[in-house]
């Protein structure tokens, strides 16, 4: 299974916030469109980051009274790791674990064409050895001709 495998039932919607935006913003947004993840953009609409909850929790255990009024860009991951739409689930799934990561966006000839999560990851994964398992049953069972 492909990555382009968990978008075509996911869909391509990516939430994003400008990197000038204040923090309180992306914690409305992560809370009320329940979600993880933010990809951040430049005022051209170059991607220059992404924000996740660790990201805010991080900045608000430096300074709690004044957290919420920072910049996106100041609690921001800068180093965004991404995928393509033909890179196969387990190699995805090293990748998150290898970095720690829960979020990956997807690109497609540099154009952003969605975004996966762990959970994604895990489902499609499950999903195929469900049907792996039935065909195994079937076979071992002789209702393979």
């Amino acid at each position: 299974m492909k990555v382009k495998d968990i978008l075509a039932t996911k869909g391509p919607q990516v939430f994003t916030i400008g990197e000038n935006m204040p923090l309180k913003q992306a914690v409305e947004y992560l809370a009320n469109n329940k979600i993880g993840v933010l990809l951040v953009l430049s005022d051209d609409g170059k991607i220059t980051g992404i924000i996740s909850e660790r990201d805010i929790i991080r900045e608000l255990s430096k300074d709690f009274a004044n957290a919420l009024e920072k910049k996106v860009s100041d609690a921001m991951t800068k180093q965004v790791i991404f995928c393509e739409p033909d890179d196969e689930i387990n190699y995805i799934e090293s990748v998150m674990t290898n970095n720690k990561i829960r979020h990956l966006p997807v690109l497609h000839e540099k154009r952003l064409v969605g975004l996966i999560s762990i959970g994604d990851v895990v489902k499609a994964a499950h999903k195929e050895m469900k049907i792996e398992n039935k065909y195994l049953i079937d076979y071992i069972g002789g209702n393979v001709k």
